[in-house]
């Protein structure tokens, strides 16, 4: 069986051209009367490879607004309750492994204490410190992503949207950090985000015949309902459980802040060091290109080492198996630990990943005023993250327990404590026992940069959702 892309909502096979983007996280008040608001707003959800408002979409003219939903485990149930869905075989309350446990079971949650141990989030990134001060994380029962082209179409429809949700009894979680009261913020300008690099570049294609297209990832990565043996997602057996899930994905929420004036100062402060190694590169460039793994236009350090070239190169197509001691790429960078690409895994990981490390669908947006500078102004800034999945644990939270600790691959033996590394931009560096630096090698018998690292990054919170596909939603809203 094969997926069905018009059944799958576009966000997660395409990308949209809208400036502006909103997250919108409501607690449902009575399940009936959410699904009048869902019946009425679903109707602006696209499904397909090349919807109105897409890249792929060449029709031109204005953009309209465009919806995307997703719900968490307890509002999915609400919903189905309202729909009596024990009656189809769809039992909230029986649901055991139907469904991964990563999404249903409370004790897995993002915020649960087993997850925050197993993913590190120490001090500051504690869920005591996320979201705004008596949020319920349980009760982000809707999310509801929103595109709009400009500002005057934002607070047009938000205000729409908000005066609908509260007739129809659904409260809205807001964070007064942000202009909007919600999470929001647009593309930045040319894709630049806050540390100055270039977004958007390493695309996940996706294999939509099952034929292992080269270059391509399997459909099975991101949709539920089709499990075979390499990718055994939940459910893995036929029933009224894969029936529902099937074309939808989970969607795991970051919202991160980005400490622009720590990284500068991390640049500034190293200057000198990395004047023994840059070449003809600005020594600051090419220190942020290492710790990144690409230039800051884009430009991969696999294929332009020395230094960034005029013209951007937004090729992905290189490897890493030709720089196994990370000479030209950094073992620690972030692109390389986010997506190792054809490194060799150990052979746990081997085994668990027989077809290649887990890719995520990255969506998102940038908040907060640019900074430039080593002194930070007190404002609050970075990213909205939305990765979309076809196994939580497997893959969204395999790729953040990689950024904690580097021990996927036996490449990261060859260098000392280099099991107990971090990646070099995105790693907390309270994690009990971590190394906490550098080891950035040289190509010309230079000794390898060893600089203590700073905390660049912090949790400001995680959730994770199920995006239904079309036919999903619609049953959700009780149509």
């Amino acid at each position: 069986m094969r997926p069905e892309p018009e059944n799958v909502q576009s966000l997660f096979i395409t990308r949209y051209r809208h400036e502006h983007r909103v997250i919108l996280l409501f607690r449902i008040g009575s399940p009936s009367a959410a699904q009048s608001f869902l019946s009425h707003w679903s109707s602006n959800v696209n499904g397909g490879q090349a919807p109105k408002g897409s890249y792929a979409d060449t029709s031109g003219g204005s953009l309209a607004p465009v919806y995307h939903f997703a719900f968490n485990w307890e509002g999915t149930s609400l919903l189905l309750k309202a729909r009596n869905s024990q009656t189809m075989g769809l039992d909230p309350d029986a649901v055991g492994t139907d469904l991964e446990t990563f999404f249903t079971q409370e004790d897995n949650a993002p915020y649960a204490p087993s997850t925050v141990d197993d993913l590190s989030l120490n001090g500051l990134n504690k869920p005591e410190n996320w979201w705004a001060a008596d949020t319920d994380q349980s009760a982000f029962h809707i999310a509801m992503l929103c595109y709009f082209d400009d500002a005057a179409q934002k607070t047009e429809q938000l205000a729409a949207i908000r005066t609908a949700a509260a007739d129809s009894g659904l409260t809205e979680w807001q964070f007064s950090s942000f202009q909007d009261k919600a999470l929001s913020g647009k593309i930045p300008h040319k894709g630049i985000l806050h540390f100055g690099f270039r977004d958007g570049i390493s695309k996940v294609d996706i294999d939509w015949n099952d034929i292992g297209e080269a270059g391509k990832v399997n459909f099975r990565e991101v949709l539920l309902g089709y499990s075979n043996e390499t990718y055994p997602t939940n459910p893995v057996n036929p029933g009224p459980w894969n029936d529902f899930v099937r074309d939808g994905t989970y969607l795991n929420l970051a919202w991160l802040y980005q400490d622009v004036a720590a990284f500068n100062r991390f640049l500034k402060d190293n200057r000198a060091a990395a004047e023994t190694q840059n070449g003809a590169a600005d020594p600051e460039e090419w220190l942020a290109a290492k710790l990144m793994g690409r230039w800051r236009n884009g430009s991969a350090l696999a294929t332009h080492p020395n230094e960034s070239p005029d013209q951007a190169d937004l090729s992905n197509d290189f490897g890493y198996a030709d720089d196994g001691d990370g000479e030209t790429t950094p073992l620690h960078s972030h692109i390389r630990v986010c997506n190792p690409r054809d490194q060799a895994l150990s052979a746990a990981n081997q085994s668990r990943f027989a077809a290649g490390p887990p890719r995520l669908v990255r969506r998102g947006f940038s908040y907060g005023p640019p900074l430039e500078g080593t002194e930070d102004d007190g404002q609050d800034r970075g990213l909205i993250g939305v990765f979309a999945c076809a196994r939580i644990n497997e893959q969204f939270y395999t790729v953040l327990r990689w950024i904690q600790r580097t021990e996927f691959s036996d490449h990261f033996d060859t260098i000392r404590r280099g099991n107990r590394r971090q990646d070099m931009m995105f790693g907390l560096r309270d994690k009990p026992r971590a190394e906490t630096t550098s080891y950035i090698p040289s190509e010309n018998g230079v000794a390898p940069l060893k600089l203590p690292l700073s905390d660049f990054i912090r949790y400001k919170g995680l959730a994770v959702f199920f995006a239904p596909s079309l036919k999903t939603l619609t049953y959700l809203a009780g149509q």
